[in-house]
């Protein structure tokens, strides 16, 4: 698979449930959004929610949000608005689901 020939939009869906993704960037999978405390943002705090989406950065300043993760527009939201996205997922049903960390686009070659 040669995914450094791939520009931005014409990202693939690597699955039938659109829960990965490959690209220039390499290989991403959603995150898991529900409150689940072990997998989930349930352990997170609105701030970090909030300099997530803002940072684009995982917990506000760890690895960097992959695509195809809006953040770069979701993080123009004001405060009340990304502190009610926070509200709603942590109003959902909790859901234990351990995601795979992303891969290179190196990585991905050798796959």
């Amino acid at each position: 698979m040669n995914v450094t020939s791939l520009q931005p939009g014409q990202w693939m869906s690597m699955s039938g449930d659109l829960t990965a993704f490959v690209g220039p960037w390499g290989l991403s999978y959603t995150a898991n959004l529900t409150p689940d405390s072990a997998s989930g943002i349930g352990a997170w705090t609105e701030m970090q929610f909030i300099n997530t989406i803002r940072n684009g950065k995982h917990l506000g300043d760890g690895r960097p949000i992959m695509p195809p993760m809006p953040w770069q527009f979701i993080g123009q939201m004001n405060d009340n608005d990304l502190k009610a996205i926070y509200a709603f997922l942590r109003s959902l049903p909790p859901i234990k689901n351990v995601v795979h960390a992303p891969r290179s686009s190196d990585e991905v070659k050798t796959m």
